[in-house]
């Protein structure tokens, strides 16, 4: 007896999803930590706005892909690199 053939299996998308993530989170570290050592002083506030310009861009690439877990990597950038900078000017007024 000869067997059907099995159909093929979708993709969840979930190991791409976090692929998408982990890009955007390493990213993210990588210009934060490179702002951060090129000038100490201003480099966090420099970080800040380089991750809303990187949100912009995964809204611009969640609408083109329609692929939704663009568009929260970027809301993640945008709300760590807010921290990151609120954080960064906290410290700075305890001196």
């Amino acid at each position: 007896m000869i067997n059907p053939p099995e159909p093929p299996k979708q993709d969840t998308g979930n190991h791409t999803n976090g692929k998408i993530l982990g890009y955007n989170l390493l990213a993210f570290v990588a210009y934060t930590v490179l702002s951060a050592l090129a000038n100490p002083a201003e480099g966090l506030i420099l970080a800040f706005f380089i991750s809303v310009v990187h949100f912009v861009f995964t809204i611009i690439t969640a609408l083109v892909t329609q692929r939704w877990m663009w568009l929260l990597a970027g809301g993640l950038v945008l709300i760590i690199g807010f921290g990151t900078c609120v954080n960064n000017i906290k410290l700075g007024s305890m001196h």
